[in-house]
């Protein structure tokens, strides 16, 4: 944790001096002095925060960044102050202060993460991945991506696995959690159905409806152990490398992170990922890997539970389009890209029989 406390949580307010005394105390400038620090472009279209590129000029340049990455909250009232009040903002903040060095996860490098929780604000500094290129949810994943999706979730999943610890770091019981999403779905369903509707047909939003009484059911899962998840693990969220120093795949955003099944990652990033015909074509070979690697790491996790797990678990796609319809800022191309995830995950429910399935361990 940065020993700095005064949060400047707005690009215009990053100056040479305060940045310097961050870095120092993040182990980055190691002596050295900004001498300049210049606001450069906005990267990708966050709906929750913004992410904004620094360069920087060092007197002692030699080892330290030339630029980072900085995410702020965002700035429309009503979705700032909902960051702040469901923890969506304090996750991400605990991921990069506490969590991120226990997995082994590709994520930026934290050069420092700063919060005041009297403002209240934040801000976090990153590692810049210029060499990578964001993922398109329109576009959606290849199959060589998606193998990359794989290795990373075994590398966020399997150290953690099991890890009762994290209930109380993250703040939520399981059963506050079931609640929660239960009443976050129910509230927000006619009215994201509403907005979406252009673009969605009449199975999607019966199978939509017919999830209600189930959410909670689904939210507490098997038992199957759980481990620290992503929760919205999809291409928006992977940073693909383009050039050869750039890792192949690095996973960002993590103001969703939870204690849940880790096979929700899966089931959300192949099933949002892929068309129908061709997520059918490739995603049971993804389960066995992710299966066959988990073994590998050490975790005792037999395919069939795997699978059923991956199967109850597509619904996760559908729970979080319709919440994140009527809680994120409303733009235009953020009512395609969530219309296109509902539309996916609600046919990979259809497809893999999951309300079915959740009725049956409801009996």
């Amino acid at each position: 944790m940065s020993e700095v406390t005064e949060v400047r949580g707005d690009p215009e307010a990053i100056d040479a001096a305060w940045l310097t005394s961050v870095l120092e105390a993040g182990g980055i400038a190691r002596g050295a002095r900004l001498d300049d620090v210049r606001v450069g472009d906005h990267i990708g279209t966050g709906q929750m925060g913004r992410n904004v590129r620094f360069h920087l000029t060092w007197d002692e340049p030699d080892g330290r960044p030339e630029t980072l990455v900085a995410k702020f909250p965002t700035t429309e009232p009503v979705v700032r102050a909902n960051g702040f009040g469901n923890g969506t903002y304090i996750k991400e903040y605990v991921f990069y202060d506490q969590l991120q060095p226990t997995v082994d996860v590709r994520t930026p490098r934290s050069y420092a993460a700063v919060w005041d929780d009297d403002v209240p604000d934040f801000v976090l500094l990153m590692e810049d991945m210029a060499g990578s290129a964001q993922g398109d949810q329109f576009d959606g994943l290849t199959p060589d991506q998606a193998a990359l999706v794989v290795e990373q979730a075994v590398a966020l999943h399997a150290p953690r696995w099991g890890d009762d610890s994290l209930t109380t770091l993250l703040g939520r019981s399981s059963e506050e959690t079931a609640e929660l999403l239960t009443a976050l779905y129910t509230g927000t369903l006619e009215g994201s159905l509403l907005r979406l509707d252009e673009w969605l047909d009449q199975e999607d939003i019966d199978l939509a409806r017919e999830l209600t009484p189930l959410v909670g059911r689904w939210s507490l899962g098997r038992d199957t152990p759980s481990t620290l998840v992503h929760m919205d693990f999809r291409p928006d969220n992977f940073l693909f490398g383009v050039t050869p120093d750039a890792p192949p795949l690095a996973v960002v955003d993590w103001q969703t992170i939870s204690y849940a099944n880790g096979t929700n990652d899966l089931a959300y990033a192949i099933g949002g990922g892929f068309e129908p015909e061709q997520r059918a074509e490739v995603e049971r070979d993804l389960v066995v890997d992710y299966c066959d690697r988990l073994r590998v790491a050490g975790i005792d996790y037999s395919f069939d539970d795997c699978w059923r797990d991956y199967c109850q678990n597509s619904v996760w796609g559908v729970v979080m389009s319709v919440i994140a319809t009527m809680l994120a800022e409303e733009t235009e191309r953020g009512n395609a890209m969530l219309a296109t995830m509902l539309r996916r995950a609600a046919r990979h429910a259809i497809d893999l029989d999951a309300l079915a399935l959740l009725e049956d361990d409801d009996r």
